[in-house]
């Protein structure tokens, strides 16, 4: 199979110029589970030939709901290895690097320097982050999409962007360890009460997630859409053909729609945090009236 037969229906959009950053473009994805597997085939099937995967993970039996390459006969097999395998049946001239280990900290700036974009996919939510910081320092763009049940965002970080950090009301200034005790703290997740709200998680659900005993709520659908957008934002950014939408904006993809919205940051975000647990715990009812309950701390901030 010739590159020319399989994308040649890209150049009724993309000029031939265009299709060939597409195709040169160098492309690190960090975390090959249900957001760095849609983005892998996704940017395979555009043309994209070479790509570097990053994930220590093997496939389990509660990937199937969401992850594209998991299927009962890849239970147990390397996600990295299984993305791999899937893109070469797309593209066999692709050249795909799979790494079966995690992104250290330490190496970051030197490994993303080498690419022209990095997708933050990874399960380790303060790796993503701290990554996405790492990047814009040197000036590699970033993409991230971050589902959360029933909505997701996606969104790309160019070194103009705010930081991670402060897009997601996050301590400025952390370090790897001390940012993933503050993401896991129990205190800290029931302020996200977006989860119920937006999210339209289970109460039962949240509480648990919240004490460490439930991993998150993940749903196929949000996860690929929001997957599928930051495809789109990666192909933008190699090709020049569209401006990318770059944080403090992002795309909200929700069930009635997506749109382009704004992270509300500093003192905005805070208190609007800090009023959804107020409300929550000043009048408990609140809490089993989601609509209500996002009225009232909107009121409140």
């Amino acid at each position: 199979m010739h590159y020319e037969e399989a994308f040649w229906r890209n150049l009724g959009i993309f000029t031939p110029s265009e299709q060939a950053r597409i195709r040169a473009a160098r492309v690190l994805i960090i975390g090959c589970g249900g957001v760095g597997g849609v983005v892998a085939q996704v940017l395979a099937r555009s043309g994209v030939e070479h790509l570097t995967l990053m994930d220590p993970e093997a496939y389990e039996p509660s990937n199937i709901n969401r992850q594209i390459s998991c299927f009962c006969d890849t239970l147990g097999r390397s996600k990295a290895q299984c993305t791999k395998e899937s893109i070469l049946r797309i593209n066999p001239a692709a050249e795909v690097t799979a790494l079966e280990r995690a992104l250290e900290m330490s190496e970051a700036a030197e490994v993303v320097r080498g690419f022209d974009v990095v997708v933050c996919a990874a399960d380790d939510w303060p790796l993503s982050m701290l990554t996405i910081d790492v990047a814009r320092s040197v000036g590699t763009p970033a993409v991230m999409a971050y589902p959360i049940g029933a909505f997701g965002r996606t969104t790309t970080f160019l070194p103009s962007s705010p930081s991670a950090a402060e897009c997601m009301s996050m301590p400025l200034g952390l370090g790897y360890e001390e940012l993933k005790a503050f993401t896991e703290s129990p205190e800290v997740r029931r302020v996200a009460l977006y989860y119920l709200t937006e999210g339209e998680w289970q109460e039962e659900w949240f509480e648990e997630w919240c004490e460490g005993r439930r991993p998150h709520a993940q749903l196929c659908v949000t996860v690929w859409l929001v997957s599928v957008l930051a495809a789109l934002e990666v192909i933008k950014i190699v090709s020049g053909r569209w401006p990318p939408v770059v944080a403090p904006r992002y795309w909200y993809v929700c069930p009635t729609g997506a749109r382009i919205k704004k992270f509300s940051l500093a003192r905005r975000l805070i208190s609007r945090l800090a009023a959804r647990e107020w409300a929550r715990r000043r009048f408990p009812a609140l809490a089993r009236h989601r609509r209500l309950l996002r009225l009232f701390t909107r009121l409140l901030s």
